[in-house]
């Protein structure tokens, strides 16, 4: 399975969003997990030990990226290896493959990403898969 940005979960609802500062050179794919690297934003990467999600995407030539700042929102990601219902709860880090941001549902450093404690099948999560795992940020930005 072909890694996915983030996906906010249940888009319809609202939640509060803030800016953060980004360089002007510096380019944010829509929903992407972001850091802060001296002040601006930045795509988070495994060394991140706070993150938020930049939704929309932030392109060169903007000096903000748009986040959620709400800390019960919940997200959609692949992890980098198969979901097991033992994980349920845990708390776990974000990895680089490539280029693509994922769950590291085997490793607890950052702990940036706490995985969704109930049984989220109903939004594809399967056991023995890496897609469609649902996690919320355990260290936001905000």
């Amino acid at each position: 399975m072909a890694a996915k940005n983030f996906e906010i979960l249940n888009a319809g609802e609202h939640f509060r969003t803030g800016y953060l500062a980004k360089g002007s050179a510096t380019v944010i794919t829509a929903g992407r997990m972001v850091a802060l690297s001296s002040g601006l934003a930045v795509e988070a990467g495994a060394a991140s030990a706070a993150i938020a999600n930049c939704p929309d995407g932030a392109p060169a030539g903007e000096t903000k990226c748009p986040v959620i700042a709400d800390k019960e929102a919940e997200f959609i990601g692949t992890g980098d290896a198969n979901y097991a219902v033992a994980q349920r709860g845990t708390e776990v880090d974000i990895v680089m493959s490539s280029s693509d941001q994922l769950i590291d549902v085997g490793a607890s450093s950052t702990d940036v990403f706490k995985i969704s404690p109930y049984d989220t099948t109903k939004h594809g999560t399967t056991v023995g898969a890496v897609g469609n795992i649902v996690v919320k940020i355990n260290k936001h930005i905000y």
